[in-house]
């Protein structure tokens, strides 16, 4: 047993070390060609090269450099950018020689876009799709642009994640969120500088696994929350215990299964293994996977749209909504984010029997009217 967990641990290990010998120049996930930039915010760019690496970012005029420290991660933030629509250039370099050009970079509004099913449901299929067409087919390029985060489920918060074409402009608007898109266009008629949708959705999936873990340990309404991470991680004291016992109840199910097949009966359920397996839409997983990715990407605030995968939750759901926005503040160290939410729709005819959805529109009707600065 003692073995298997160390092969367990060694394994967890390799996977949170890259070796350094590995890394080259390169850029987090949110930066790629057509992104959009936050106006009059000062803007992190960062991303990964040989330890002690110096990396220079140019743009806009401004030069920024900064020494990739012992893990190959490396950051500057460019000051506050004004509005722009005109495509530049913004250009990474390091002292080896190696450099990376990127194009068609706009400085507007951005707004990070996160949920279930209804936020990740394109614009192509839905009520959007005049809207979407009408950007898709202008003769000028209308600066609204979405870049969408694969989707990870990862137990510790990752540094690197993928996006499968990064920014896309407006004429690629029918692929878009269609919520995402309703935002960005209002937004856009309104303002009319470029707005930029940072999204990282997936459906059927429940809001805890969107929070960050330590604003879930840190509300005392969410114990089980925790306890899920807590029993899910090898690397603490619950995890380890939680997989000794499985090894434990995994040999007592042998000897039955052993039993039950030799005089030909029903066979004994099998102990669940503990950790992401089953469970990789569990607590924090895709905040971890899919968010912590693009964090500190300078954003202006949040738009949520989930609460169907909860309809069971009841009155809890409204600390899960209160540690999922404070858990973002917090990691985008912005304690005063904008947050903006979809209340969930109603589904079919009422029945007394069945008021799972209810409670959640209630839920987050109650939250708003609790918390309406910046909600």
């Amino acid at each position: 047993m003692n073995k298997i967990l160390f092969t367990l641990f060694l394994a967890l290990s390799m996977a949170l070390s890259v070796s350094a010998a590995d890394h080259q120049l390169e850029l987090a996930v949110p930066f790629t060609d057509n992104m959009i930039l936050q106006r009059e915010s000062k803007v992190p760019v960062w991303g990964f090269d040989k330890p002690g690496s110096w990396v220079t970012v140019e743009f806009a005029g401004q030069t920024k450099t900064a020494v990739a420290d012992k893990n190959g991660d490396w950051m500057v933030k460019l000051d506050p950018l004004k509005v722009s629509r005109e495509e530049r250039g913004l250009e990474v370099k390091n002292n080896r020689g190696k450099s990376i050009l990127l194009k068609g970079v706009l400085v507007g509004e951005v707004w990070f876009s996160s949920g279930q099913s209804n936020m990740v449901w394109t614009a192509g299929k839905s009520m959007c799709n005049e809207v979407a067409r009408e950007l898709a087919s202008s003769k000028e390029d209308i600066p609204i642009r979405e870049i969408n985060i694969d989707t990870v489920s990862a137990l510790y918060p990752q540094k690197k994640a993928t996006s499968e074409g990064g920014w896309k402009k407006a004429s690629a608007a029918s692929g878009f969120s269609a919520l995402s898109l309703s935002f960005a266009y209002e937004l856009y008629k309104e303002l009319n500088v470029p707005v930029g949708i940072l999204l990282s959705a997936h459906s059927n999936t429940r809001i805890e696994a969107f929070t960050q873990r330590e604003a879930i340990e840190a509300h005392p309404k969410l114990k089980i929350d925790a306890d899920l991470i807590h029993k899910a991680d090898p690397l603490i004291e619950q995890g380890r215990n939680a997989f000794v016992q499985y090894y434990s109840d995994l040999k007592v199910w042998q000897d039955e299964a052993g039993r039950a097949a030799e005089a030909g009966g029903k066979m004994p359920a099998r102990p669940n293994l503990p950790g992401i397996a089953g469970m990789w839409r569990g607590p924090s997983q895709f905040f971890n996977g899919k968010i912590a990715p693009v964090i500190p990407y300078a954003i202006r605030g949040a738009i949520w749209c989930q609460g169907t995968s909860n309809g069971g939750d009841g009155r809890i759901y409204a600390a899960r909504m209160e540690a999922l926005v404070k858990g973002w503040r917090d990691a985008w160290g912005m304690p005063e984010m904008p947050f903006y939410f979809t209340q969930m729709q109603c589904y079919g005819a009422p029945d007394p029997n069945n008021v799972g959805f209810a409670d959640i529109r209630q839920v987050q009707h109650m939250f708003f009217a609790n918390n309406r600065k910046n909600v």
